[in-house]
């Protein structure tokens, strides 16, 4: 799926109350998924290239996501796989050389 209608669908889904005071990848739930949505915005506007600092965060939050999803209930598990998916797309973005 293209980043553009992951990011769009994970917006669109919103933030479920049960993240509250959750830790993912060492960062408070709600900061990490403003930093990854800021991520993806930068990216989308060209003004953002993600280097190898970037991409092993990603890749530590990708991890942690997996591991959050695969213990979490609904909607916890929901929302670690959503934005799993919008992590892996900039990732993938990354390594296909869009810009």
């Amino acid at each position: 799926m293209q980043l553009t209608s992951l990011w769009r669908q994970h917006l669109d889904a919103g933030y479920p109350s049960e993240l509250k005071g959750v830790e993912i990848a060492g960062m408070d739930a709600r900061s990490l998924d403003a930093e990854i949505t800021s991520c993806v915005c930068a990216l989308m506007a060209h003004t953002l290239t993600v280097d190898e600092r970037i991409e092993r965060r990603l890749a530590e939050v990708s991890l942690d996501l997996t591991r959050r999803q695969v213990q979490a209930e609904p909607p916890v598990a929901e929302y670690c796989a959503r934005l799993n998916r919008l992590v892996s797309a900039v990732l993938t973005h990354n390594r296909v050389g869009h810009s």
